[in-house]
C-alpha cells in the first residue's frame, strides 16, 4: 500500500475521492484506520466535523499518531488505540509477516493484544460517515453500532473479500433499513451501504467524475516504515 505515497498519490484514491464528492457533514469514523490514509483524507479534504481513528495495532497506531501531528489534525483527530466489536472486552490478533514490512529487517509474525469497545461506546454522533476493514470482522463491528445506525443513518463503507462476508455484514445492516447503492470500491472489494434507495444515490452522483485531488500531506514521519 506504501508505492502510492512514493509517486505523490492516494492509497485507494478513487474509492476516498468518491467520498469526498458525496459531500456527508458530521462525525467521520475510519475502524481500521491502518497508517491514517483514510482518518487523514477525511479530516483535511472531507466536511467532517471530527475524524475517530480506531487502530488497535500498537506500530501502525504510532505511525498514525505522527501523521495526525505533523498535519496539525490534533483538533479534528481522536486516534483510538483499541480494538472494536459488538462487546467490550479484550482480543488477541496474530499479526502475520505482511503486518511486520518496513518496521523490522527480517519480519517474523507476533501475537498482539489490545482492548475492545463498541463503537456505540466510542462515537457520538451525527455520524456521516463509517468506514470499516478489519480483516473480517466487520459483521461484528457494526453489531456494536445500532445505535449510531439507528440515530444517525451513516453512509456505511466496508470490506468483504468473498461472498459470504458480505451476506454476513449486509445481515447486520438490512434491519436498520440499509441496502447496497452498487458502488463498489478497490481490489479487496470495498462496498457501499446507505438507508437511500440505491436509485436515488446513483441519481444524485449520476453526474461525478472522478478528479484527482492533489494536496500536500506530510507523510515524512512516515520513513520509519520504508514509505518513502
Amino acid at each position: 500500500m506504501y508505492q502510492p505515497f512514493v509517486a505523490g498519490r492516494w492509497y485507494e484514491e478513487q474509492f476516498l475521492e468518491h467520498i469526498r464528492m458525496v459531500g456527508r457533514t458530521g462525525v467521520y469514523v475510519d475502524a481500521g484506520a491502518n497508517i491514517g490514509t483514510a482518518t487523514t483524507w477525511f479530516a483535511m479534504l472531507c466536511p467532517s466535523t471530527h475524524v475517530h481513528a480506531i487502530e488497535p495495532v500498537g506500530r501502525f497506531a504510532d505511525q498514525l499518531e505522527r501523521v495526525i501531528v505533523e498535519n496539525d489534525l490534533l483538533g479534528h483527530v481522536t486516534l483510538h488505540r483499541l480494538g472494536v466489536s459488538d462487546k467490550s472486552g479484550t482480543a488477541t490478533n496474530h499479526l502475520d509477516r505482511s503486518h511486520q514490512v518496513g518496521f523490522d529487517a527480517d519480519p517474523v509474525g507476533r501475537n498482539e493484544t489490545f482492548s475492545v469497545a463498541t463503537l456505540d461506546e466510542l462515537v457520538t454522533g451525527p455520524v456521516a460517515v463509517i468506514k470499516v476493514d478489519v480483516e473480517g470482522m466487520e459483521n461484528r463491528v457494526l453489531k456494536g453500532a445500532g445505535r449510531i445506525l439507528e440515530n444517525d443513518r451513516p453512509l456505511v463503507y466496508f470490506e468483504a473479500f468473498n461472498r459470504a462476508r458480505f451476506r454476513e455484514v449486509a445481515d447486520v445492516l438490512k434491519p436498520f433499513g440499509y441496502a447496497p447503492t452498487g458502488k463498489v470500491f478497490n481490489s479487496t472489494p470495498t462496498y457501499e451501504f446507505s438507508t437511500e434507495s440505491s436509485s436515488g444515490v446513483s441519481a444524485r452522483l449520476a453526474t461525478y467524475r472522478f478528479k484527482r485531488v492533489v494536496r500536500r500531506i506530510t507523510w515524512k514521519a512516515a520513513k520509519r516504515v520504508g514509505i518513502r
